[in-house]
C-alpha cells in the first residue's frame, strides 16, 4: 500500500510540475492579476478633474455612436486640426485621421502663412514615401447607449487622443505621426479593415501603429494579440485555453509586440509586457496582415474584467494619472527621431 500511494504521489507531483513546467510564461501576468483583484477597490483614487485637461470625457462618455464621431469632428475643427473623414465601407459611420507633420522649415507653432500649393505638393509626395507612426482607438461603444458610458472601452483613449491631438498640432513632431479615430471596432473591427484597405489602395506607408483599448486607470500594458482576449494557460495533453473573466474557451493563435517597438516604448515610459493576457482589438488585425502594431491597454487586468462590457464602466473609475502617462507616451514618441 505505502509503494502504491509512493508511486502515486510521484505521480500527482509530475503532474504539478508540468503544469507549472507549461505555464512559467503565465505565472507573472497571473501574480499581477491576483495582486490587482486583493487590491481593487472600486473608486478612483484620482478622478478625472472637471476643469482639466480631460474633464469633457464626463460629456462625450454619455454619448451615442454617431455623437461621438461629430463630437470628434467639432473638437478638430474648433482647433484648426486638419483631418479626413474615411467612409467605413457602406455602414453610416466613417473613420477620422489626422495626419501631423513638420513642413519643411515651417515653424512648429502654426503653419506658414507664405506655404504654396507646390510645396505642399512636394510635401504630400514625400509622405507618400515616408511611413507614419499612427497613434488609434475606436470611438464606438458597443452598447449605443447613453447610460452606457464605455469609460474605458473606449471613451478614455478617445479623450486622450483629442488632447495629443491639440499638442502635436501646436508643435508639430519631426516625422509624419497621425491619430486615428476608427468606428465599428465592437462589430468585429470593421474600421481597422477599412483603414488598412484604404492605406493599402492609397500607398500610405505605415511604420507601426499604437492601440490603444481599455486604458483610464494604473498604468499602461502591452498585451500579446489574439482573436480571443483573456488569460491563456496551458492544461497537459488539453492545449491552451483562455479565460476572460467570465467564461473558458479554447484560446486561439495569439503574437506578442514587436520587440524592438517595445524596447523603443520603454524608453520613453514605463509600461508592463503582458504575454499571456491576449487582447483583441484594431491593432490585432493590422499585426495580422503585417504592420508593426501593439495593443495597449490598462495594466489592471482585474479592474477590465470587472467593467469590460458593462454598465460598471463608467467615468468616476477612471483616473487621471494613466490619462497623463497615456498622453506622455503619445508626445514622446512622436517626437523621437526615427
Amino acid at each position: 500500500m505505502k509503494r502504491v500511494l509512493k508511486g502515486s504521489g510521484i505521480v500527482v507531483l509530475g503532474i504539478v510540475a508540468l503544469c507549472v513546467g507549461l505555464n512559467l510564461n503565465s505565472l507573472d501576468d497571473g501574480i499581477q492579476y491576483l495582486q490587482d483583484m486583493f487590491a481593487y477597490v472600486p473608486v478612483s483614487a484620482q478622478p478625472l478633474d472637471p476643469k482639466g485637461r480631460f474633464g469633457f470625457c464626463e460629456q462625450f462618455a454619455t454619448l451615442r455612436n454617431a455623437q461621438r464621431a461629430q463630437f470628434i469632428v467639432n473638437f478638430l475643427e474648433a482647433r484648426g486640426i486638419a483631418f479626413q473623414r474615411l467612409p467605413i465601407y457602406d455602414t453610416k459611420f466613417d473613420n477620422i485621421f489626422a495626419p501631423f507633420a513638420r513642413r519643411g522649415n515651417e515653424s512648429e507653432s502654426h503653419q506658414a502663412a507664405s506655404f504654396t500649393f507646390v510645396q505642399d505638393m512636394v510635401w504630400r509626395t514625400i509622405q507618400a514615401f515616408v511611413p507614419y507612426t499612427i497613434f488609434s482607438a475606436h470611438y464606438d461603444k458597443v452598447y449605443d447607449d447613453p447610460d452606457y458610458q464605455g469609460a474605458s472601452d473606449n471613451s478614455a483613449a478617445v479623450c486622450m487622443l483629442l488632447v495629443a491631438a491639440e499638442e502635436l498640432n501646436r508643435a508639430r513632431p519631426p516625422r509624419p505621426v497621425a491619430i486615428l479615430f476608427t468606428g465599428q471596432e465592437e462589430v468585429g473591427l470593421v474600421g481597422a479593415r477599412a483603414f488598412y484597405d484604404y492605406a493599402t489602395e492609397n500607398n500610405l506607408q505605415v511604420a507601426d501603429v499604437l492601440n490603444f483599448d481599455n486604458i483610464g486607470r494604473a498604468g499602461l500594458a502591452a498585451r500579446a494579440s489574439g482573436e480571443r482576449s483573456g488569460y491563456v494557460f496551458t492544461i497537459p495533453l488539453w492545449g491552451e485555453f483562455v479565460y476572460d473573466g467570465r467564461k473558458f474557451s479554447p484560446a486561439s493563435a495569439y503574437r506578442q509586440p514587436d520587440a524592438r517597438l517595445m524596447q523603443q516604448l520603454q524608453r520613453v515610459g514605463p509600461i508592463k509586457l503582458y504575454d499571456r493576457m491576449v487582447a483583441q482589438s484594431d491593432g490585432t488585425y493590422w499585426q495580422e496582415r503585417g504592420w508593426n502594431a501593439v495593443n495597449l491597454t490598462s495594466d489592471n487586468i482585474y479592474y477590465l474584467d470587472e467593467t469590460w462590457h458593462t454598465y460598471g464602466d463608467r467615468v468616476e473609475l477612471l483616473e487621471q494619472d494613466n490619462f497623463q502617462r497615456a498622453l506622455e507616451l503619445v508626445l514622446g514618441y512622436a517626437r523621437q527621431e526615427q
